[in-house]
């Protein structure tokens, strides 16, 4: 055993790929996070420094990922021991990938006020935003997202 060795959980993820290519397994997420008090979220994991997290396949197989190229990645959170009222606007949306691909589901917008349209929620976006449907969450890469909809 390592002394820089940290222990970290383990998330099951689909992650889906700009090719077409789906990738099932986990991710590894640390106790701590360091931007806010309590354990580190996908969130947090994709917004570090950096463009490649370390991922462990169903079969076993570890690599590093590009995230970059990935459109979403499905997960079930954590349970949250804590509720907290989440502030801005629901906004059920439809979203087509550059690979063609489609995903609906509702996203939090979470813009001041007079910039809380669907437009300045996505062209604000950096990296990686939440989605929920009622089959899962989702993580949805914004540079790979061709066009997002509203959906009524």
């Amino acid at each position: 055993m390592s002394v820089y060795r940290v222990e970290k959980s383990e998330l099951p993820v689909v992650i889906f790929q700009a090719d077409g290519s789906i990738m099932k397994g986990v991710v590894f997420l640390s106790a701590a996070a360091y931007s806010h008090m309590g354990q580190q979220t996908l969130l947090d994991l994709l917004k570090e420094h950096g463009d490649f997290f370390p991922f462990r396949s169903e079969g076993g197989e570890f690599c590093v990922t590009n995230k970059q190229t990935i459109t979403h990645i499905r997960f079930e959170p954590p349970e949250q021991k804590e509720e907290y009222l989440s502030l801005g606007d629901r906004e059920d949306v439809e979203i087509k990938f550059v690979g063609g691909e489609q995903l609906r589901g509702t996203l939090l917008i979470e813009m001041p006020e007079g910039r809380n349209r669907l437009f300045d929620f996505i062209n604000a976006m950096e990296g990686f935003f939440l989605l929920q449907n009622e089959e899962a969450h989702y993580m949805v890469n914004v540079s790979q997202v061709r066009d997002i909809s509203p959906k009524r």
